[in-house]
């Protein structure tokens, strides 16, 4: 975008000189003016889709929660771009055993006496890889052991990320002392955000289970989701042909289609819950509670028709490129989807349990060990 708006300065000057004028250095609004321009005439056509519209000057200063909200949504949305890259893809497809996958998704999906309530194949390969991924796949990360004496460490602080460590795309670092006096022993967890680095370490916490989980359902050909919470949970969803709707799926706890497991299992009080895929961006809070009152007297952090906003700017730049069909397939999707989101979750009459990932202390200071913490 910069490279346009100097280019299209330049040739203005040029203009002006070859006309007998001098012309006049431009301020900081004429620029600001020309990156709107540009970017209104740019975007029906573009294929970028990660591109972030510089948005028209408001009559006031947006929020500084505005801001952020903005910020966070064209972040996500650019990183849903990553998932698509075909050598990162090929390199999922080799970490995934498929034929042990395949098997299994074969059993869920076929009807039996031992299995009346078969699923749909699509539905069956989320269900199998969910399971593969959780109990022979990743590690979750509480403490780590001591890289001398393999005993046990606390948690003392973080530190900067080294230049290796920053090529893995972590922003932080955690330190983890040995508990042994004599040893002095320090392991270092870099919150590693690149999916090729999470396959080789295999280990973290929700924010790495979801993003390489994200990457694994594009792996096996499942249209995906990204979803943000909040509260600090990261989770997915995949959109079932079967069912016509998206389905929530959490790496961490093994779970499937089961949206108020966070409510009524971990006790979680949510506020803004939204999904991010290559189709566009949705607030789906309300797939997530039964008590939408509760939920939307916490949401004082940005305004609904700010968040409306950012989601149809982002969506509509996701499908700016798409066939006319396919855009309107997507846009019936979606009234299908904003009707079911004004009843409310998908519910299966079946207990919630507790969170199973991290530790009991973890998950009662964040308030998700449901009756554990009352």
């Amino acid at each position: 975008m910069d490279d346009i708006v100097t280019r299209l300065s330049n040739m203005a000057i040029a203009h002006y000189q070859r006309a007998g004028h001098q012309p006049r250095r431009p301020t900081e609004e004429d620029i600001v003016r020309v990156r709107t321009l540009v970017a209104q005439a740019l975007t029906p056509f573009s294929s970028n889709a990660t591109a972030t519209p510089t948005p028209t000057i408001p009559a006031t200063a947006p929020s500084l929660e505005f801001r952020q909200f903005e910020s966070l949504a064209w972040g996500l949305n650019r990183n849903m771009d990553v998932y698509e890259g075909h050598e990162l893809l090929d390199k999922a497809m080799d970490e995934i055993p498929f034929q042990e996958i395949h098997e299994k998704a074969e059993q869920l999906s076929t009807s039996s006496s031992a299995n009346p309530s078969a699923l749909s194949f699509e539905d069956a390969l989320a269900e199998a890889l969910v399971q593969w991924y959780k109990h022979d796949y990743m590690r979750w990360v509480n403490s780590l052991p001591c890289p001398l004496c393999s005993g046990p460490t606390t948690a003392v602080g973080g530190a900067a990320p080294t230049p290796e460590e920053r090529a893995g795309q972590a922003n932080q670092v955690e330190l983890h002392q040995c508990q042994n006096p004599s040893c002095g022993g320090v392991r270092r967890f870099p919150r590693y955000n690149d999916p090729a680095m999470l396959m080789k370490t295999r280990e973290g916490r929700c924010g790495e289970w979801a993003n390489l989980f994200t990457l694994f359902l594009r792996a096996v050909g499942l249209r995906t989701r990204y979803v943000w919470n909040r509260e600090d949970h990261i989770w997915n969803e995949y959109f079932s042909p079967r069912e016509k709707r998206w389905i929530h799926i959490d790496s961490c706890e093994a779970a499937r289609d089961q949206p108020t497991l966070y409510e009524k299992g971990w006790g979680k009080k949510m506020s803004y819950i939204f999904a991010f895929s290559v189709e566009g961006a949705r607030d789906v809070s309300r797939a997530y509670t039964l008590d939408w009152p509760a939920m939307e007297s916490r949401r004082n952090w940005v305004r609904r028709d700010e968040i409306e906003r950012i989601m149809r700017s982002v969506t509509s730049l996701r499908r700016a490129h798409l066939p006319a069909q396919q855009r309107a397939e997507l846009e019936a999707e979606d009234v299908a989807e904003d009707a079911s989101l004004t009843v409310g979750p998908h519910v299966e009459l079946v207990p919630e349990m507790p969170r199973q990932s991290g530790s009991v202390d973890w998950t009662q200071a964040r308030g998700e060990a449901g009756d554990l913490q009352d």
